[in-house]
């Protein structure tokens, strides 16, 4: 009763397209979210752009190489009230540009998530939403508040549903519904959304460099609709203490040069405008 409540005052705050004032204010500001911690001064979560960076707890999905498995497993928790989070954003308004929620997966709280870009909007930041793409609906709240910035993960073939599923750790029986999905945010996102960023990480026991290229290529087609802009992220996997499954703690992490490399046969063979490569070695650089 308490969650339909709020999802009703949050339609009647957005008629406006501000938020009002009074006890409806009130009632965002007490609104909890369940997040591992913040950071308030972020320069790699958006490229080109500071943050304020929140990452929220839990997810849906149990990719074996997730480096954050203490915060998709909530081991790390702390509840807030969002006034909390926004209070500290308006402290450092002049620092940043965009509050970033990440995780975990944002999307499973999605009421705590919405008053937080609610209030941020009021204050005068960006909103920006790094996600697994699983709730399109969510998303799609998201996009109707104003969505400033994408980030949204691709994780292997979208025509190959069993195998998508097998690489973020579900039943294959669950890849038809998941790329369904996944599709359907990609493509809302590219649509609606002013600054978009499809992230792959190349994990080399689960994908190869073709893999990222068809990949590619399907992004490619899809861009075509967008009115803003589309970045495509090859992203190097770093083996760590904390991933989700030890078995990849060995696997060995892809050369930076050839991520470079395969960064540039995509923008060749691809057209996409902006292909940027994310290693250890050198950062977030287009190439």
């Amino acid at each position: 009763m308490m969650e339909r409540r709020l999802s009703s005052r949050i339609e009647l705050l957005m008629e406006g397209g501000r938020v009002g004032k009074g006890g409806m204010l009130e009632d965002l500001k007490k609104v909890k979210v369940k997040v591992a911690g913040w950071k308030e001064l972020s320069l790699v979560d958006i490229i080109g752009e500071p943050s304020f960076t929140i990452w929220f707890n839990y997810c849906n999905l149990r990719c074996p190489w997730c480096q954050n498995s203490h915060v998709v497993r909530g081991e790390i928790t702390r509840e807030v009230e969002v006034g909390e989070l926004v209070n500290l954003i308006e402290e450092n308004s002049k620092l940043v540009k965009y509050v970033h929620a990440t995780g975990g997966e944002p999307t499973l709280q999605p009421d705590g998530l919405e008053a937080l870009f609610l209030l941020s909007k009021q204050v005068g930041e960006k909103i920006s939403l790094s996600t697994n793409g699983t709730n399109s609906e969510v998303i799609k709240r998201m996009i109707n508040i104003g969505l400033d910035h994408l980030a949204l993960d691709l994780k292997g073939p979208i025509k190959n549903p069993e195998r998508y599923a097998c690489i973020v750790g579900l039943d294959p029986s669950e890849g038809e519904r998941l790329t369904k999905v996944v599709d359907s945010s990609i493509k809302m996102g590219i649509r609606d959304v002013p600054f978009v960023e499809i992230r792959t990480t190349l994990v080399p026991t689960l994908l190869s460099a073709e893999d990222v290229l068809q990949m590619a290529k399907y992004l490619s087609e899809l861009s075509l609709n967008s009115k803003g802009r589309v970045v495509y992220v090859i992203q190097q996997y770093i083996p760590s203490e904390t991933l989700i499954d030890p078995a990849f703690r060995s696997v060995k992490k892809v050369p930076a040069s050839f991520l470079t490399e395969l960064g540039k046969t995509i923008r060749e063979k691809t057209g996409l405008k902006e292909v940027y490569v994310r290693a250890i070695e050198f950062g977030t650089v287009k190439v």
